[in-house]
């Protein structure tokens, strides 16, 4: 299946953020009769007997690329592998695994920023509906895709075309916050993830805590400047039964996490504070708060 037979594209920086983030809205998008296909940017990284065996469950791209053949086949969805390397395995070595929340002082030191622009402009062309990540969270890979996006989005001012997601920290209050979108849709304190699943609230209060560079809209000023609002893209019962069972074929990803209990903690919580998975668009008009929102629900944490 190709971009031009898929009525939705989901573009993920890495095999498991598409369905972490809209597992639900894939499993909608399949119900209904559409047909969805995910491409995944980053699949791709050293011989498996060049890294250190600590990091055999990140490199194993053939197991990881299984994972995510199993868990878009759980949603029904299709997929596309884009064998970009991942940051984590690039040169200049990382000096500390953190450090793959650490981005580069310039627009043009992301590596395969063209690259990228050119499999996006594709999309742009092609695809009926598009649906991009955020880069809530900061991690290099994730914002290296979104500023694929966006430029060449406001280069063409296909607005129309894209719509965005938020990654799998924006359940994160502190990521949340510091994100220039995401800030504008806020929690109050103890209705946060992190009281459904600790472990999971540590790890992305640590990813937020990492964060280093400039911040997205330094890279892309005229981010800034656009018309952002927000639906909440309802997850009803059977889609986040579906959601929580393609989440768990990722075994890899979800034992670092702390187990199923502890990723399916979160992810229900998250569905029940913001009316399901948020999906955000953009369009050539000065910022203003989201529609749809009251002032309570606009609350910093």
């Amino acid at each position: 299946m190709t971009h031009r037979s898929a009525d939705v594209i989901v573009l993920s920086p890495h095999l498991d953020d598409a369905v972490l983030s809209v597992g639900g809205l894939i499993s909608r998008e399949v119900a209904a009769g559409r047909t969805v296909e995910v491409w995944t940017c980053f699949t791709e990284g050293p011989p498996l007997d060049t890294i250190p065996a600590a990091l055999y469950g990140l490199g194993d791209y053939a197991a990881r690329r299984a994972e995510d053949t199993r868990a878009l086949d759980v949603l029904g969805a299709g997929h596309r592998w884009l064998d970009f390397q991942e940051r984590i395995w690039r040169e200049p070595p990382l000096r500390q695994d953190y450090h793959i929340f650490h981005t580069p002082p310039s627009v043009e030191r992301f590596q395969f920023l063209p690259a990228l622009r050119a499999t996006v402009r594709e999309l742009l062309l092609g695809a009926s509906e598009f649906y991009a990540p955020l880069a809530v969270g900061h991690h290099h890979d994730h914002v290296e895709v979104t500023l694929a996006v966006l430029l060449e989005m406001i280069e063409q001012r296909r607005f129309d075309r894209v719509r965005f997601y938020e990654d799998p920290y924006a359940l994160g209050g502190a990521c949340r916050r510091a994100h220039f979108v995401t800030r504008r849709r806020m929690w109050r304190l103890f209705d946060s993830p992190f009281w459904a699943s600790p472990r999971m609230g540590a790890l992305v209060w640590a990813a937020a805590m990492a964060s280093k560079g400039p911040p997205l809209q330094t890279y892309a000023p005229a981010a800034e400047q656009l018309r952002w609002s927000c639906a909440a893209g309802p997850v009803h019962a059977d889609d986040e039964r579906r959601k929580l069972d393609a989440v768990a074929e990722y075994a890899s990803q979800v034992k670092a996490f702390g187990g199923m209990d502890v990723v399916s903690a979160f992810i229900k919580q998250g569905h029940s504070i913001l009316g399901g998975e948020p999906i955000w668009q953009a369009s050539s008009a000065v910022a203003s708060i989201p529609v749809g929102l009251t002032s309570s629900q606009i609350q910093g944490v």
